[in-house]
């Protein structure tokens, strides 16, 4: 669900009228609260990659001693933990640290990489961005640096390993809002990406398929009354070109084309935009990045018990050390906005985007609005996913639906929107029926969503 490639398995509205709203409650006034605006200084007390400081694994980190190790940690959990906010960590919550680990990227990807990296640059463009020139597979910029080095991570991330197919069924993802009412959704997500592959027995670009780099199809299972609407996002290979959003309507029994412009629309019912689907699915040439430095950050990761929902402090669904450990990791940390020339109507006046090192996945997210007042915040938590072939590669995030555990906190509005993901499966180990790119992949395969 996620990368979305959808982190989340929760569908594009925007444009649609009342009866996509699936029951579900469209983001209201904002709240009174207190709003936290931007701060430079926040981000530059965060710890240098090159420190020597650490924290010893089996450290608890709590109320008592956070600030301790606040250097340590991404801003929006300072928030979290300072319990200003109506979304704060409760009295008893704790982080364990445990020992670091690697996740190395597949070994295709890693001969992709060294194969063809040397021909990519950024050039250019008219948006008064970088787009990409020479990008054939596995990552475009393995030693990011320089004056552009801001958004050679931003194109690591966009171009970060993703199989061929992936799908899961989302089971256990909700919407909430101040008072403890929840919108539960279930939904089943059939992802392909059809261009820069770096599977084995693969070609790099799948043929016959035109401009097609990504597809993302998503059908609600559940509510009842939502059943079978089937949305379906398509990117194309230039990145600076639009995507396409389709929506399958039950009731109408066929599918609509909305606006692939609003970039702000949200996801029925959460607090996810189009622009947060893979906890970042941003068009890089309209964007700049500001690095702020390679940082010594705590990253959330899975336990066995990741999946068991009681396993997670309440009232804000923060994951306790039953779901999840912490493991101290080299982080970029990007200050990331719409270019000048389409910054006009935008919703985010900053996406600050904590990149691993390592995975180029995000790992966690500060959103700030158009005034510069943190809105959004909340982590990505990925489970490292086999795959098939290859002789115990992993996928970490799987460029879409994966197993984890993705969550936003909406600051301003007092929502949250949470969602475990497991069982996914990827690409021959996908059933038979998910196999179908035409059936999954296009907008005349969503009429056959109700057989």
């Amino acid at each position: 669900m996620c990368r979305i490639y959808k982190r989340l398995g929760f569908l594009t509205v925007g444009l649609l009228t009342g009866f996509l709203l699936l029951g579900a409650t469209l983001t209201p006034a904002r709240a009174q609260v207190n709003q936290i605006p931007w701060d430079q200084k926040n981000y530059d007390q965060l710890a240098s990659a090159d420190t020597s400081e650490t924290i010893p694994p089996g450290t608890h980190i709590n109320m008592q001693n956070w600030q301790q190790y606040k250097k340590f940690l991404p801003y929006g959990l300072w928030v979290l933990f300072q319990g200003t906010q109506h979304w704060k960590l409760p009295a008893d919550a704790e982080l364990l640290v445990a020992a670091n680990k690697s996740f190395p990227l597949p070994k295709k990807y890693q001969q992709d990489t060294e194969k063809y990296a040397s021909q990519v640059s950024l050039v250019p463009n008219s948006f008064g961005g970088l787009s990409p020139k020479g990008y054939v597979a596995g990552l475009p910029f393995p030693n990011p640096s320089g004056p552009n080095v801001g958004m050679e991570i931003v194109y690591n991330e966009y171009y970060a390993y993703v199989p061929y197919l992936i799908t899961t069924y989302a089971h256990d993802g909700f919407n909430m809002d101040q008072f403890g009412n929840s919108s539960v959704s279930e939904v089943r997500e059939v992802n392909f990406k059809v261009k820069h592959l770096s599977d084995p027995g693969k070609p790099v670009n799948i043929p016959g398929l035109g401009d097609v780099f990504l597809t993302y199809n998503n059908i609600v299972m559940v509510p009842e009354q939502s059943k079978y609407t089937n949305d379906l996002v398509i990117f194309y290979d230039d990145p600076s070109t639009l995507g396409e959003t389709f929506v399958f309507v039950p009731s109408l029994r066929r599918s609509l084309r909305l606006s692939s412009a609003a970039r702000c629309s949200p996801l029925v019912g959460s607090d996810y935009t189009a622009d947060d689907e893979r906890s970042m699915s941003i068009q890089p040439p309209i964007f700049q990045a500001k690095f702020q430095g390679f940082k010594k950050i705590l990253v959330m990761y899975p336990t066995d018990g990741y999946v068991n929902k009681a396993n997670y402090y309440q009232p804000a669904w923060f994951a306790s050390p039953k779901a999840a450990v912490w493991l101290l990791r080299d982080v970029a940390v990007l200050d990331i906005r719409r270019t000048q020339k389409t910054a006009a109507g935008y919703c985010y006046g900053s996406r600050m985007a904590y990149i691993d090192k390592e995975t180029w996945q995000p790992i966690w997210m500060d959103l700030y609005d158009v005034n510069l007042k943190l809105w959004k915040t909340g982590p990505s938590m990925y489970k490292p996913m086999a795959l098939p072939g290859t002789g115990g590669d992993v996928s970490t995030g799987g460029g879409g639906p994966g197993d984890g555990m993705y969550e936003f906190f909406d600051m301003q509005n007092n929502h949250l929107t949470f969602d475990i993901q497991h069982d996914a499966q990827i690409n021959e180990n996908a059933p038979a029926l998910y196999q179908d790119f035409q059936r999954w992949g296009t907008p005349a395969g969503m009429l056959q969503v109700m057989q």
